[in-house]
Parts: C-alpha cells; structure tokens; sequence
C-alpha cells in the first residue's frame, strides 16, 4: 500500500505550562498543508518490522517514529510474528517544524488498519498516536485543529478559508529539544494569540486571521535567517507570516496562487521554498 503523510504548519503556539514529568503544556492551531511524505507499506516476508528512508540520517530503527507506531500498532491489535517493510521518500523537510516524523506515523496506524482489517477504533489510534509524539495525534485527525495539554487534546475549529502558503526552510535547523531549552530561559508569556485566531476563524477574513499568527518560539528562538525570511515574506505581499512549531521554516500566507508564486520567486538563495494549500481534514483520511 502506498499512501502520503502530510506536512502540518501552526498558525499560533502559545506554550501555558511546564508538567511534573518536564513536559511542556501549550496551546496550539495546527493547520495541514498538501505537502507530503510518500510511504509504502509491504506486509509479509520474516517477521520482524524493516524500515528504510530516503535520508541516511533519519535513524531506520526504533527511534523512528513510523517504526514504533507499528509496533505498538502490532502489539494493541495482537497480531505476532507479522513482518513488515516500511519504505519512507521524505519530501518534507527535517527541523523545520512542520511534523514529518509525526505525520508519517500517523499515517502509518492509519494504513496498518485497513490493511489488517483491526478495526481499532479512532480512540485507540489517538491513544497510541499519543505514545509515538505529541504531534502525532493531530496528524491523524488533520485539517484545523486546536491543540492543548502537551498536544494530544485535539478540537476541530473553524477552517481556514481557501488561501496559499509560502513555506522557507532556511539552512539553518532547530531540534525541538534543543529549542524548549532555550525557551526555559525566558519566562512563560502571560499573553496568549490561540484564542484570538479561533476568533478569527469563526468570522472568516482571511487578513484578519493572517494577522493573528503567532509563535513563542520565534520570540525566544529569534534565529536570524527566520527573522530574514519573515521580513521577505511580508515584504512581497503575505497577509501574514511566523515561523512553525519549533523552527525553522517559515511561512507565508497569499489570498492568491499568482500572488504566492511571485513571492516564492523573490526568496531564491534564503533556503527551499514550497507553495502549496491548505488541506481540509476530509482530504487526508
């Protein structure tokens, strides 16, 4: 079976907390984007689970996302001794942010399910997803969502209007634990942008939702390059631009194709550049 895992951007990310365990709470509008990963999936063969990757440096192993969502997948659904080959051609850029090893794990569980007819209910799914990354619960739901606690309390909010994103992944990477490190320095912001883009949402106008994104971690992170490639963005039209997750690329948002195409040509040399849409939850299961 063949099947893509697409890319997520956040319009906003406020961080609320930090728990017990070290891990951080936030509330967070994440938004699918058609730009994906292309997985094959092959039962069969010794048993055992074997993954390969078009990127020598994503680990093929347990610390693979997509390979433990299998095997956990495996052991809630009972089966043993199954044998699987997972073949993973990246196209979604690594540290940027936009969730390339949640969302091929979330469309991992997805496949295995049909394929082996499991029936495992989107409950269960949702409970493993939460054991593989925080992520990759929204993954599996998809479109435009609110996220809370550390990421798997998932609500489907108001869609976002028909627009385009411009996306820059600029040279330079963040690890997500190295950029909540550098946030624990700066103390928790008392003023939160989630709820004023759900506002947003429900009333439709898409300059006045660009105009509520927002992300923490660009104000903590504050990486140059971001900083640069936000300037750029805005400069050629975006109705609004931020950084997504924990960095660093960087996205634009067009009210037109024409528009977007245009600005994703005055970005040459700043780092890879994507222009594509925003995708509705219905799209991706």
């Amino acid at each position: 079976m063949k099947i893509r895992a697409y890319a997520k951007v956040n319009l906003t990310l406020d961080i609320t907390g930090r728990r017990e365990d070290g891990l951080h709470t936030l509330d967070t509008v994440m938004q699918s984007v058609a730009l994906w990963d292309e997985i094959e999936l092959t039962p069969g063969g010794l048993p055992g689970i074997r993954l390969q990757c078009s990127r020598d440096y994503i680990p093929v192993d347990n610390a693979n996302t997509a390979y433990r969502a299998a095997r956990y997948f495996f052991q809630k659904a009972g089966l043993q001794n199954e044998g699987l080959s997972i073949a993973i051609n990246k196209r979604i850029p690594s540290r940027a942010g936009m969730g390339g090893g949640s969302t091929d794990a979330a469309a991992v569980l997805r496949a295995l399910n049909k394929i082996y007819a499991a029936g495992l209910s989107t409950e269960t799914l949702r409970e493993l997803a939460t054991r593989v990354g925080a992520d990759v619960p929204f993954c599996l739901e998809g479109g435009t969502c609110r996220c809370t606690g550390i990421g798997e309390v998932i609500q489907p909010v108001t869609e976002l209007p028909p627009c385009f994103f411009v996306i820059c992944k600029p040279p330079a990477g963040m690890s997500t634990l190295r950029a909540y490190a550098l946030l624990d320095q700066y103390p928790l912001s008392h003023s939160y942008g989630t709820q004023r883009l759900v506002d947003a949402l429900e009333k439709g106008s898409l300059p006045k939702i660009a105009q509520c994104l927002q992300n923490r971690f660009e104000e903590t992170l504050r990486l140059v390059q971001v900083r640069d490639i936000k300037k750029a963005l805005l400069s050629a039209g975006a109705l609004g631009a931020v950084m997504t997750g924990s960095g660093s690329a960087v996205y634009g948002i067009f009210d037109t194709e024409a528009g977007a195409r245009s600005a994703a040509q005055l970005l040459t040399g700043k780092g890879k550049v994507y222009v594509t849409r925003p995708l509705r939850s219905s799209e991706i299961r």
